[in-house]
């Protein structure tokens, strides 16, 4: 690769600006460095279900995980469902739905039958009936602490009790549309059922025999508090008075509903109450592990409070199901999706919820000895990663500024004209000029910094992972144009200093992604880096220009027409079958790898790789990505090997499979959510496995070549 002065000084400019990049991880690791406790809040629903198929208490099971090292327990507000659903005297109905019953009017006095018939009890209304003095008056004190008096009537009539709830069409929860059709299967109508109504499910009160359930059990006691849109001017001063009432620390605010308390319009004294006790809000992750849950309000709250935020993990219903999943003897795998949970994806809360006894059973596992083992086993793996288990803390607020973000735009820019020349082989002097135009990149941050942000980073990506393609390609030209004789140990060794060389280019580039995303927003995952797969394909296509211009094209004087000539010539050739069986294969490959970018993807991991993965995540401080160890890297030295010995389809199809392990390096550190030291590692320890497994390919190979040489000369 040679290097005019103009190309020095270039390095040396984006060198520079690659000494900020690596600044700016430094401080991130900084503040990584600080998040280093994580929590396990039970869910108190899920642990009382728990309770009751055990021959326990939910006292005595609060108490042995607060043993195992649970820090608390989450505990949402009474609902009517959740009253009726716990076998309490009291009944809810909505009106449009209870009217459909034949003699309805039997079940309720005549008075309220009245009501009803004269529509002053509309259809989207509930009607709540007891006959328990002390539950009627629980029910009556929640509405009035919570909601305005227009909200709801109380009618007692022949020693029962009723209470009117007031809904509209909003309040109303629908089910799937059925289509209804004729015998010919035309559709005649569609129509909507109501399943539930929002008004069965607002707020009404805390339990005392549930939080003191918790504070006697040594756990923090978490109130979930239940927004209700059209009533909620006090919702957030009953929540603050409850968490006083009890003796409460509110550290942590988790969404109990749709909206964050107070949406709409009465956000701010929720904010107000946030900063005044320094709650970290709980951003729940999704079930397809990238980004959170949504709720209307919940991205500005954390905004406004200065990011004072965590991320949270939810056990879905799958993931618990997953005892004795992968030949484990026990619920280990569960015990893998909550240790790489926080130590991969910057989880600081577990919402926890017991384990089920099998797949597809709602059976709850009750081994004492198996959560005791799981919780034990977690801890000893988090401590090898510096995290504890405990009480978790907000994030601290990390930005960059936009002058910070100008310098690594403009070295990310003259490294993309770096590459434009070098790509297309172009020798002419007044093609310096084009780095000018990377003067301008210094200036987007300052007028539009979202959009350079993301545009940049996704520049780098695609620009030094090509880079550290060319640097490989080149280095192997050498070796393919040489006379010289390369023996096993110096093909092993050209091998692993031209990988390591790619991969440091391939971290220069990591390090600017990094840098210019280097934001609170990005950590919480509340902004993602767009286009990781294009990001990821793209490099092929440089790699594909680059091959032509210096591997296949003989008019030297003209690299470009060159290429292009070549590319033609190559499109008339007669292509052999085991080049076409080649192709598919590598087809068949790059779907496999970009399809499993990601975690949408419906192909997923065999049970075997899961295995093995989960063995090296034991073993290792970060389990190495697979196509990098044992694909990608020994690819290079297939590719050297093959240089040595002139091949040139092989040298092409060896370094193709290589240029995979350029942008894959890239991709490691494209996950923001994840602990720089943790991607460095991964990268790190990939590097020693290729490094072992490419000498073993050239092992392999050498004796391959042998073996056909001797039947070529046979066949002679």
């Amino acid at each position: 690769m040679r290097l005019n002065k103009v190309d020095k000084w270039i390095l040396l400019l984006i060198c520079f600006s690659l000494l900020v990049a690596v600044f700016t991880m430094y401080q991130r690791m900084e503040i990584e460095k600080q998040y280093n406790t994580a929590e396990i809040m039970l869910d108190y629903n899920e642990m009382e279900k728990f309770a009751n198929s055990s021959e326990n208490s939910l006292s005595y099971w609060l108490r042995e995980f607060k043993e195992y090292g649970a820090q608390s327990v989450a505990i949402p507000e009474e609902t009517l469902k959740r009253l009726m659903e716990q076998g309490k005297p009291i009944r809810a109905e909505m009106v449009s739905e209870l009217i459909k019953n034949y003699n309805w009017q039997d079940d309720y006095d005549a008075e309220i039958v009245s009501l009803i018939e004269e529509k002053e009890i509309g259809s989207n209304d509930v009607i709540v009936t007891t006959e328990d003095e002390e539950l009627y008056n629980y029910v009556i004190s929640g509405l009035t602490e919570r909601y305005s008096k227009e909200f709801f009537d109380t009618y007692t009539l022949d020693n029962v009790y009723y209470i009117l709830l007031k809904g509209t069409n909003d309040d109303v929860y629908y089910g799937q549309t059925e289509r209804v059709t004729n015998l010919k299967g035309d559709g005649v109508y569609e129509s909507k059922r109501a399943v539930d109504s929002r008004l069965m499910n607002i707020g009404i009160g805390y339990d005392d025999a549930k939080i003191n359930l918790a504070k006697d059990a040594g756990l923090d006691a978490i109130l979930r508090p239940i927004n209700f849109p059209t009533y909620n001017e006090k919702l957030t001063d009953v929540y603050k008075s409850t968490n006083e009432k009890y003796g409460l620390e509110p550290r942590i605010y988790l969404v109990g509903s749709k909206e964050v308390l107070g949406y709409p319009e009465n956000e701010d004294k929720l904010l107000e109450y946030v900063r005044e006790n320094n709650i970290a809000i709980g951003l729940i992750e999704s079930s397809t592990q990238r980004e959170h849950l949504e709720s209307e309000g919940l991205n500005k709250l954390v905004e406004d409070s200065g990011y004072s935020a965590l991320r949270v993990f939810t056990m879905w219903d799958y993931i618990r199901e997953r005892n004795k999943y992968y030949n484990y003897e026990g619920a280990e795998e569960i015990e893998n999706t909550m240790f790489r949970a926080i130590t991969e994806r910057n989880i600081r809360v577990i919402y926890f919820k017991p384990f089920f006894e099998e797949q597809k059973s709602t059976k709850y596992l009750t081994d004492e000895q198996e959560y005791e083992r799981t919780f034990e086993s977690l801890e000893e793996r988090l401590n090898e990663h510096g995290i504890s288990l405990g009480r978790a803390e907000a994030i601290k607020e990390f930005h960059i500024g936009s002058k910070r973000l100008a310098v690594l735009s403009f070295g990310i820019a003259l490294a993309s004209v770096f590459l434009f020349i070098k790509m297309f082989n172009i020798k002419d002097r007044r093609a310096s000029f084009l780095y000018l135009f990377s003067v301008p990149a210094a200036f987007a941050p300052l007028v539009m910094r979202s959009l350079s942000e993301k545009g940049f980073s996704f520049a780098a990506a695609v620009v030094f992972s090509s880079l550290g393609i060319y640097f490989f390609m080149m280095q192997i030209k050498k070796i393919y144009e040489s006379s010289e004789k390369y023996s096993l140990i110096k093909t092993m060794s050209y091998s692993t200093v031209i990988l390591a060389g790619a991969i440091v280019i391939s971290l220069a580039g990591a390090a600017f992604v990094d840098a210019m995303l280097a934001d609170v927003r990005y950590f919480l995952e509340m902004d993602i880096f767009r286009g990781v797969k294009f990001a990821q394909i793209l490099p092929f296509g440089v790699f594909l220009i680059m091959f032509l211009i210096y591997f296949m094209n003989r008019e030297a004087d003209n690299p470009v027409n060159g290429a292009v000539n070549t590319a033609i010539k190559f499109l008339n050739l007669r292509i052999k079958i085991y080049y076409g069986i080649i192709v598919a294969i590598i087809g068949a490959i790059a779907y496999v790898y970009i399809s499993r970018t990601g975690h949408e993807s419906n192909l997923q991991p065999s049970n075997i790789e899961m295995i093995t993965r989960n063995f090296m995540e034991y073993v290792l401080l970060a389990r190495p990505r697979t196509k990098e160890f044992l694909f990608a890297f020994p690819a290079v030295f297939a590719a050297v090997y093959a240089a040595s010995k002139k091949s040139e389809f092989f040298t092409g199809i060896f370094m193709l499979a290589a240029a995979i392990g350029t942008s894959s390096v890239i991709n490691t550190f494209s996950h923001l959510r994840t602990p720089l030291y943790l991607s460095l590692a991964r990268t790190v320890i990939a590097l020693g496995f290729g490094i072992v497994i490419g000498c073993i390919a050239v092992i392999i190979m050498d004796l391959l070549y042998k073996i056909y040489a001797v039947l070529q000369e046979r066949l002679k």
